[in-house]
């Protein structure tokens, strides 16, 4: 998806207005002691550098429970990441961030998988990265 303005699209991928930089996002998402599609997406002709940074949720109460939520990445419903961010600290929510690679006319899915039933403050899910190769503006 390419676009001469702004997309604000969540669990989509959306594109600066130049085409060569993208992002992701979640949102907030609860701790339901379940599973939740956070991304759902395909590529177009670029290849995309990013980061994938995944929080988890927190419950002010709860010091360390071990917690949390792992995380699968799936690029043409092939699982390529696992990823597990635990609840350590009932002031800050630990994160993981990854670099990911992804490739042209891919789609991609981010999974989380909740162990907690309840949070205070809710996890999430961003990406960020720049995009090469798209035919539509010759970016290399």
């Amino acid at each position: 998806m390419t676009s001469s303005q702004p997309v604000v699209t969540p669990n989509a991928l959306n594109f600066t207005p130049d085409n060569k930089r993208c992002y992701a996002f979640s949102g907030a998402v609860a701790a339901v002691n379940s599973t939740q599609t956070l991304f759902n997406f395909t590529t177009t002709s670029e290849y995309i550098v990013a980061t994938l940074t995944m929080t988890a949720p927190i419950r002010m109460d709860v010091v360390g429970d071990g917690k949390g939520r792992n995380y699968q990445l799936d690029y043409n419903g092939q699982t390529v990441g696992l990823y597990m961010v635990e609840a350590i600290s009932e002031d800050m929510p630990s994160d993981t961030e990854v670099r990911i690679l992804i490739p042209p006319f891919t789609s991609v899915v981010l999974t989380c998988y909740d162990t907690a039933t309840s949070a205070t403050h809710l996890g999430t899910a961003n990406l960020t990265g720049e995009a090469y190769g798209m035919t539509e503006t010759d970016f290399q």
